[in-house]
């Protein structure tokens, strides 16, 4: 199971993962073997760009908490880049130093991140550009089993980016979850077979893990008696399929963690001039609707096309393209060779504090 909710009505998202066995209820966190993931979280206060004269960006509506003293403490915090929409320094200091969650986060963004001084060393990790010929650029963490004859579980997270992006917007995160197991749970793997090239060789030495023994260790068997690998993409400024072909050979098909079971993509299109630094989001048309119909995935929820009122040089000559969902609709029922076709995708825009289940 997965629950997204919208904590801003933009790119604040809290994904909850839980077992197939977990109950539906609004518990279902403290469900054993359940992880959440809090995502770019920005609630309280503008994000500021050097000064207000250059760029100043405030919410139009009301995130759904002000703080995130008013959340449980997630499992993992994931910080996709350094921009302050994303990388917002009144939010993230909202967690105690102490806090007992990992904050893993792009290079730029956790040296930003560990300048504040606010968190213990340990807490904050860089999360590298993914690899598919080395293992230590994705992060693992093993979920342990919750019964003496289950088999324990795993999350990977992995930082995927776009070659020579001038502006370093647009990269991707990538998040698989497989649930531990006890003797109660169900044999229901799911394996999808695609036309693929061979996934490459990869080193199996000096894995970044977290989270006791045995983490970090690739699953070489995804055909086992587990439950099935959910899957989420991340990529609120968008990213061309191409940069993702690899993650997808390699982690998705290689673990058996498609169909996708989440896309968080924007629809909207944003583009500065190009002496700004060019495209801003991509948009539906710029790519979500190849990724969303490529990786078939179950439900596609906005990110980062929430209304804000924007001041500033760098932004005084935004040009923005909305996208409504029969658009997003009418993309996904055309294949890459023109055919119309029945999408089965779910299109959703959540506000403030909707929340999205997919079991």
């Amino acid at each position: 199971m997965l629950v997204v909710k919208a904590l801003n009505g933009d790119a604040s998202f809290l994904l909850v993962f839980a077992p197939s066995i977990a109950p539906d209820t609004p518990s279902v966190a403290q469900f054993p073997g359940a992880f959440t993931v809090l995502i770019d979280p920005w609630l309280t206060g503008p994000a500021k760009i050097l000064t207000s004269a250059f760029s100043v960006s405030h919410h139009q509506a009301q995130p759904c908490v002000s703080s995130l003293a008013d959340l449980p403490e997630p499992d993992l915090v994931i910080v996709s880049q350094d921009k302050p929409d994303h990388c917002h320094k009144e939010t993230l200091t909202q967690l105690p130093p102490d806090t007992q969650s990992l904050i893993v986060a792009a290079p730029a963004a956790a040296a930003r991140i560990r300048k504040w001084k606010h968190f213990k060393p340990n807490v904050v990790q860089s999360l590298p550009l993914y690899s598919a010929t080395d293992q230590s650029t994705i992060l693992r963490i093993e979920l342990p089993s919750f019964s003496p004859l289950g088999s324990p579980g795993q999350v990977t997270v992995s930082l995927i980016s776009q070659k020579n992006d001038i502006t370093g917007l647009h990269k991707a995160i990538g998040i698989t979850y497989r649930a531990p197991t006890s003797v109660l749970t169900p044999n229901r793997h799911t394996l999808i077979n695609l036309p693929t090239r061979p996934s490459p060789s990869v080193k199996t030495s000096s894995l970044q893990t977290h989270a006791g023994p045995g983490a970090g260790v690739p699953d070489a068997s995804p055909t086992r008696d587990r439950e099935p690998t959910l899957s989420v993409l991340y990529s609120p400024h968008g990213v061309p399929y191409a940069a993702l072909e690899p993650f997808v050979t390699a982690q998705l098909v290689g673990h058996a963690a498609l169909p996708l079971t989440l896309l968080l993509h924007g629809f909207d299109r944003v583009d500065n001039p190009w002496f700004l630094g060019g495209n801003i989001s991509t948009g539906a048309e710029g790519g979500g609707a190849d990724i969303a119909r490529r990786l078939m995935a179950r439900a596609w929820v906005a990110a980062h096309d929430g209304e804000k009122r924007n001041r500033g040089v760098s932004v005084s000559l935004l040009r923005t393209r909305r996208v409504g969902l029969d658009e997003v609709r009418r993309r996904l029922a055309v294949n890459a060779d023109g055919v119309v076709k029945r999408a089965s995708t779910r299109i959703l825009r959540l506000a403030s504090g909707e929340e999205l289940r997919v079991k």
